[in-house]
């Protein structure tokens, strides 16, 4: 079966090319991202030390996936979300674990994940279990600034002072409005930020690359997942994300057990 044509469109595979992002609408219920929303909650309150979330500073936890693997695992197997990362990255695409669970205080300054400079194609695809809307906490990306040389430019732009990578006021911001049950895609290297937005907003993520066809694709992404292993202080690929693997969650990990993550 080709999966690629189930969800995404020639049109929005062009426009994620091109612009870095595409926002599939409702690709889930409402009722269904409650679902991880309440078990993100759980598993903030539990690394709390069952203490009521301060709203003072932002709180994260990677891999959610792990705090609750019952609730969280059958996302990884869901076709739903495969198809619009095989359809966007290649069927052979891997999961890459960043898998991290958030609650949102104030705003989010502008900066591209990865360093924003790599030519591997990397994405992330985040679910925000509120609405969020322009100027209330929804993301906010610059078009086209996952290509190398516009991000480049970007960055000597932060150097001299013509970009406030504080400021919401910069040319082409692209505010990318979410309800419950959309998925949000974007390329790792593209700007992005969020501005305003309530206290505890809930927004969890997932990561994922196209398959490494050249020796340096491999040996970058092999670098790239031990520097998140290394920061979260754990292993991101268990056992038993493995072992209770489905038949497209199995290919979509199997190669980075291969490398030894």
């Amino acid at each position: 079966m080709n999966h690629q044509t189930s969800i995404v469109t020639d049109t929005q595979r062009q426009h994620f090319r091109t612009y870095g992002f595409v926002v599939f609408r409702r690709l889930f219920t409402a009722d269904e991202i409650e679902r991880y929303g309440q078990a993100l909650e759980r598993a903030l309150r539990r690394v709390r030390g069952d203490a009521d979330f301060d709203g003072q500073t932002r709180q994260e936890v990677m891999p959610i996936i792990e705090e609750d693997p019952q609730v969280f695992y059958p996302l990884l197997d869901d076709a739903r979300l495969l198809d619009v990362v095989d359809g966007l990255l290649g069927e052979g695409s891997l999961y890459t674990g960043g898998n991290d669970g958030n609650l949102y205080v104030g705003d989010t300054r502008w900066h591209a994940d990865g360093g924003g400079l790599h030519a591997y194609a990397t994405m992330k695809t985040a679910f925000y279990c509120d609405p969020v809307v322009e100027g209330k906490g929804c993301l906010s990306v610059i078009p086209g600034s996952h290509h190398p040389e516009y991000s480049r430019q970007l960055h000597q732009a932060v150097q001299d002072s013509i970009f406030d990578i504080h400021s919401a006021d910069v040319p082409g911001r692209t505010p990318l409005e979410s309800t419950p049950g959309d998925v949000v895609a974007f390329d790792h290297r593209l700007w992005h930020s969020s501005w305003g937005g309530r206290v505890g907003r809930r927004m969890f993520t997932f990561n994922w690359a196209a398959y490494p066809k050249l020796a340096w694709e491999e040996t970058w992404l092999y670098g790239y997942l031990m520097r998140v292993n290394q920061r979260y202080g754990k292993r991101t690929f268990t056992d038993r994300l493995m072992e209770t693997a489905g038949p497209r969650r199995k290919q979509k990990i199997a190669k980075l057990y291969e490398m030894g993550l």
